[in-house]
């Protein structure tokens, strides 16, 4: 097997692994390699995403804003490994940490499948009648439900433990995330306008 066809049978597998988790299989897991190069992979373009974000505002003369940014982001896509790692070493499951955390990173881009169909749904409330806020609120309400749903069972298979633990273990994961994200914001209230409207030219 040449490089490539490794390359497009990893590719095959994780997308295979994906479907099989977003259908609650727990034999999905199978196709996620427990290799630090498996974790590696997943964890790569969730770094490389904001690190495009903050070098464009960098760009625009915001050194210090995009500084912090990528810091807090970075720091919340390693949060998750480290709060995983933790967990499984005292649930007595050290050799499952790196699978677990490796199908938690990849299960995030299910979300770009998700919205088309929320999409769908919310233009189905309306016809029925709904508000238009309303819908949104309804069909975002699914996202997310479903997000959490998917990340809890992602800890639950993975670390082989109980629902109220895997949904315990997905609150900390989270709430530490959100604090980190947050953190830029609060020392640099400009920050917001910044990232939700860019200055343009």
């Amino acid at each position: 097997m040449n490089g490539n066809d490794g390359f497009a049978t990893s590719v095959l597998g994780t997308l295979r692994g994906l479907v099989g988790l977003a259908l609650g299989r727990v034999e999905a897991f199978r196709e996620f390699r427990n290799t630090p190069a498996a974790f590696s992979a997943s964890i790569a373009p969730l770094i490389a995403f904001p690190l495009v974000g903050a070098a464009l505002l960098g760009l625009r003369g915001y050194w210090v804003y995009a500084a912090s940014l990528m810091l807090s982001r970075l720091c919340g896509v390693l949060l998750q490994p480290v709060i995983v790692e933790f967990a499984a070493r005292r649930l007595g499951r050290q050799e499952r940490w790196l699978t677990t955390s490796t199908a938690l990173n990849w299960s995030i881009w299910i979300i770009f499948v998700l919205i088309p169909a929320a999409m769908v749904v919310n233009d189905g409330l309306v016809s029925m009648g709904v508000g238009l806020p309303a819908a949104l609120a309804m069909s975002a309400g699914m996202i997310g439900a479903y997000m959490l749903w998917l990340q809890a069972f992602i800890l639950r298979t993975g670390l082989k433990t109980n629902w109220w633990k895997a949904i315990a273990l997905l609150l900390v994961v989270n709430l530490g995330v959100a604090i980190l994200y947050a953190v830029p914001y609060l020392f640099h209230p400009e920050l917001l306008r910044l990232t939700v409207s860019p200055p343009s030219g």
